[in-house]
């Protein structure tokens, strides 16, 4: 990763906890998005949403628009990681929104990983409740 894209995330990861931070977020991801590589910032970007499990990162905000774009190219199978890493309410529910554009066997692979997050043995009673609201959404 190059210095520019490493000082943006710096920034996000510096601000993360105040107040403004959302307005921050915006301003960072306009900048990231000019990046050649910005690709290279989705999967430090979920670091950042697993490390900060309750932080509001908007609904869905500008870090969720900035992953998303790159849905086809690779950003599904980061968030996977980030799942089977550390799941939070926020990636459970950005894996809900692929979800809810899939069918067949891509479908069940990612309702699986839900599964998975119900398997886990350190997950939240709030994370499983969310969890199982978004499987019963699909079954």
């Amino acid at each position: 990763m190059d210095g520019k894209l490493n000082k943006q995330l710096e920034i996000l990861k510096n601000s993360v906890c105040i107040e403004d931070f959302i307005h921050i977020a915006y301003d960072v991801v306009e900048e990231i998005e000019s990046y050649e590589n910005a690709f290279d910032a989705v999967e430090p970007i979920l670091k950042l949403i697993e490390q900060n499990p309750d932080v509001d990162f908007g609904s869905p905000g500008p870090l969720v628009h900035f992953v998303e774009q790159f849905y086809g190219d690779g950003y599904e199978e980061k968030l996977v990681q980030s799942i089977q890493r550390f799941p939070t309410s926020h990636t459970v529910w950005m894996l809900n929104r692929i979800i809810n554009g899939t069918t067949g066997d891509q479908k069940r692979y990612y309702l699986n990983v839900f599964q998975d997050v119900l398997n886990s043995h350190n997950i939240s009673n709030q994370l499983s409740s969310i969890t199982k609201e978004f499987l019963s959404l699909h079954s």
